[in-house]
């Protein structure tokens, strides 16, 4: 037998050719799609330049658009929900849309409604995980918190909106039980997170250097929350300049590429030293895992230079006065507030004082001025609602970051193992990438709390969302490279090959340019794990 040069990574795309998609499969993509194209339609002619009322004709649109495909596919009420949970169209844009229109609400109910015309097949198809478990598991807190509150009317004002969150949150893990719907949301986030980047570059760039974001926030949220909400961006920004496989990935990553400039440089121009920190420590944490090292180095170099370059004086200046904390006045109130805090919650650390009945009495434990917020989430719960319900909330920040490496892992296992087609390959090379952006942005969002106290912030309900069903809507496509890769071990041990020689014999003969012959190998044994 004369010695051959297999491609292992080409014998599953030969063995296994790409199978047809049943009616039922072949229905659902082709409504996905008409939907898709339509809304695309109406956002080519909606931002058309000059047109009147864009904005708030936009709006219009892209809720009925997305609102009747929520009816077919249940998954695209909560995309709507959260694209405007994170985008924040009505503080956007204020100045265009009417004030009396509740947007978030009337997404909320076509979501619902979508889930209770599918109820049956969500029931049948979802599974109760342990983020769930943890997620009920705050609400039960919550709840005792809220009943046991010295100021009642307060903590059951804010009881109502954690109870919108969390109902939310909850309906959308039974519903998202596909990979696809997890890259569109991160996509989404992506996406919306660099339009408001955008918009915040383009007033200091083109609007004589207005700092809107550092005087007024965005969205509700002071300078820090904006700062925040633009930072846990910019992992989604790497992720889809590096996710992507086909003709047009070099523009793809190029334009993600500035999309992250723009959000760092949008949260260097907020002056939120905790905000700037924490991108920096997600950022890196991206770097170092990322699978190209050459690729991580350039990202690395690029990155250092357009730090370097847009970050003026008084941004370096704002940065390194962490350093000079003893003799910051904020700083000081910050750690006042947070031995205020965590005085409150020994007191009555089983259910608290009340969710924000702690501000009312920070200042009787030290806060420099009455009604002073803690400026820590952690402290924050703990002091409101009971130590419990804090660690509880550590729980799925650990818990999600846990999911998302266990997930990581095995597709990087599968990757290198399997033989299996290229489609499936790029498909775990993209999950790979998301599991990572999502730790990174998890990052972003855990080491900032402890500056801020931002408990109806969304975004970090998004991402734990994401991480607690993605160890189960993967499952699908790891048994699909497992098949595939037993049905080529199979195949290859009934018709077993000569391998080229190991590397270390080439290696030592390559100047002669001679080769040994290599023992007979069967492939599946060589490539067996155990």
């Amino acid at each position: 037998m004369i010695p051959i040069v297999p491609k292992i990574r080409a014998v599953g795309a030969v063995l296994f050719e790409p199978k047809q998609t049943n009616h039922g499969m072949k229905q659902i993509f082709g409504v996905t799609t008409s939907f898709l194209i339509a809304g695309l339609v109406v956002l080519m002619l909606l931002f058309w330049h000059g047109a009147p009322g864009k904005q708030l004709i936009f709006m219009i649109g892209i809720t009925c658009t997305l609102g009747i495909a929520a009816f077919k596919i249940p998954f695209w009420g909560f995309f709507l929900y959260y694209a405007f949970a994170v985008l924040r169209p009505q503080h956007l844009w204020d100045w265009a849309l009417p004030g009396n229109i509740r947007w978030s609400l009337i997404v909320a109910i076509i979501a619902l409604c979508g889930v209770a015309i599918h109820h049956g097949k969500i029931l049948r198809n979802s599974s109760f995980t342990k983020m769930s478990c943890l997620m009920i598991g705050f609400s039960f807190l919550l709840i005792i918190s809220t009943l046991m509150a010295f100021n009642p009317a307060i903590a059951q004002s804010w009881g109502i909106e954690y109870a919108k969150i969390i109902i939310v949150a909850l309906f959308a893990m039974l519903v998202i039980n596909e990979v696809w719907q997890v890259n569109a949301l991160a996509i989404m986030i992506g996406g919306c997170i660099g339009y408001i980047a955008w918009e915040v570059n383009y007033m200091y760039f083109f609007q004589g250097g207005r700092l809107d974001i550092f005087h007024y926030g965005y969205g509700g949220y002071d300078n820090n929350g904006a700062a925040l909400l633009l930072a846990m961006g910019i992992p989604f920004a790497y992720y889809i300049g590096v996710s992507q496989h086909n003709k047009w990935s070099k523009f793809i990553f190029c334009g993600a590429g500035l999309l992250g400039i723009f959000m760092m440089h949008a949260v260097m121009m907020s002056y939120s030293r905790g905000a700037m920190l924490a991108a920096m420590m997600g950022v890196m944490w991206i770097i170092v895992r990322h699978r190209s090292r050459k690729q991580a180095i350039g990202i690395c170099v690029v990155l250092t230079i357009v730090v370097s370059v847009l970050a003026g004086n008084q941004i370096r200046d704002r940065f390194i006065s962490t350093t000079n904390f003893r003799q910051d006045a904020s700083a000081q109130s910050r750690f006042e507030s947070w031995s205020a805090a965590w005085t409150l919650a020994w007191e009555r650390p089983l259910y608290g004082h009340g969710i924000r009945n702690s501000n009312i009495y920070s200042q009787n434990y030290g806060a420099d001025r009455r009604g002073r917020t803690i400026h820590n989430q952690y402290l924050q719960v703990a002091a409101d609602s009971g130590i419990p319900a804090m660690l509880t909330f550590i729980g799925m920040i650990v818990l999600s970051m846990l999911n998302m490496e266990h997930v990581r892992r095995r597709c990087l296992k599968h990757l290198k193992y399997d033989l299996c087609t290229d489609e499936i390959k790029k498909r775990l090379d993209q999950v790979e990438k998301l599991c990572l952006a999502t730790q990174g942005g998890m990052i972003i969002f855990a080491l900032d709390s402890m500056f801020l106290s931002l408990e109806l912030f969304e975004l970090p309900w998004l991402l734990f969302i994401m991480s607690g069903v993605m160890p189960t809507v993967i499952l699908p496509l790891i048994k699909t490279s497992h098949s595939e890769d037993k049905a080529a071990r199979k195949l290859l041990d009934k018709t077993p090959k000569r391998i080229p020689p190991r590397r270390k014999y080439r290696s030592e003969h390559s100047k002669s340019g001679k080769t040994k012959k290599s023992d007979d190998f069967v492939l599946s044994k060589l490539l067996h794990t155990s």
